[in-house]
This record gives C-alpha cells, sequence and structure tokens, in this order.
C-alpha cells in the first residue's frame, strides 16, 4: 500500500507533524511505502480562478502542486494533518485544499472512493468545539473530490508537542488507528 502523508503545519516538528509520522512510522507497516511532505517546505501558489482545469487536465499553475496531484492519484491511502488554528485549519492547509478545485472536474482521473484520513489538532479542551467547521469541509471541499473520508481524528487540548507526548489516552487511541491502518 502506499501512503501519502500531508502536514499542513508550519512548524517543522510540531505536534501534527509527531503524530502523523508516528502513524504512518512503525515497524508493522514493512508493507507499506509512505512519503509526508510539509506543504510549509513546498512552493505552492494560490488558485487563480482561471478555469483552465475547467477545459484541460490539471492547473495551469507549475508549483509543486503538480507533483502533490500525480502523488495524490498513485496514493492508496492519504493522511492529511492539520492544526487548528483561529478555529480553522492552518493557511498552509487552506492552499492545498483549494488547489485541489482543480481535480473536481477532471474527468479522466476520478478519486472516487480514494481513501483519506484526516487528522485535526486543537489547543481547546472542547472535542467538539469544531465540529461544524470539520463536517463543513468534509461536505464542500473533500466529498465534491470524491475522497471516501475513512476516519476523522480529532485530538483536543493540544497546544503544545508535550501535551500530546503526555497524554497516555492519546497515544492509546493512536495506536489503536495505526492497528487498522496496517490491516487495511
Amino acid at each position: 500500500m502506499k501512503i501519502m502523508g500531508i502536514v499542513g503545519s508550519p512548524r517543522r516538528d510540531g505536534t501534527t507533524y509527531t503524530i502523523v509520522e508516528k502513524l504512518l512510522n512503525s515497524e508493522e507497516e514493512q508493507k507499506h511505502e509512505y512519503e509526508i511532505h510539509r506543504l510549509n517546505s513546498l512552493n505552492i501558489n494560490p488558485c487563480q480562478a482561471c478555469y483552465y482545469c475547467k477545459e484541460n487536465d490539471g492547473c495551469d499553475l507549475d508549483d509543486d502542486m503538480v507533483n502533490l496531484y500525480k502523488e495524490l492519484y498513485d496514493s492508496d491511502l492519504i493522511v492529511i494533518g492539520s492544526p487548528i488554528y483561529f478555529g480553522e485549519v492552518t493557511s498552509q492547509t487552506k492552499l492545498f485544499i483549494d488547489r485541489l478545485y482543480g481535480l473536481y472536474n477532471n474527468k479522466k482521473r476520478e478519486f472516487k472512493d480514494k481513501k483519506v484520513l484526516l487528522i485535526y489538532t486543537y489547543a481547546n479542551s472542547d472535542e467538539n468545539t469544531y465540529n461544524n467547521y470539520i463536517e463543513n469541509q468534509k461536505k464542500y471541499l473533500y466529498d465534491f473530490v470524491g475522497f471516501k473520508i475513512i476516519e476523522t481524528i480529532k485530538l483536543h487540548g493540544i497546544a503544545e508537542k508535550k501535551d500530546y507526548l503526555n497524554n497516555k489516552e492519546l497515544i492509546e487511541k493512536l495506536e489503536t488507528i495505526k492497528t487498522n491502518l496496517i490491516n487495511l
């Protein structure tokens, strides 16, 4: 199985990256190939609303998103992780999501039932604080592209990496999810 990891945190080795990396990197997952992309390290330009993608295959912008499109097509599972800042995913993640619009109209390569696992980390102690935002994002963005959301992980009460590393309940939750990924 080929797994693509997308990390929208601007922090190079922050909580979100650590969680995605721990989820994908394990001795048990020797049969899986994976690569993690830090969006903050890539050159991704904003969508220009030029509608090139409506008439053509792909996007007219020549940036790092071109390579991400190819990997999206080739991956069996996509793991997208982002912190939530000020009630929304990071600007890096939003930029990535906006550029998925070029795939919505692509008739040649549909993403019907492409498996996606979403990970949201946030400092608010209430797990349900961002439920409406997350559900709208899933409905209006990911569903349009054709992704099949197999799991949505909301890790709340995490302001710093130590909040995750010291939380046995969260670590156990991720171990269960990791086991399920191995058996996909």
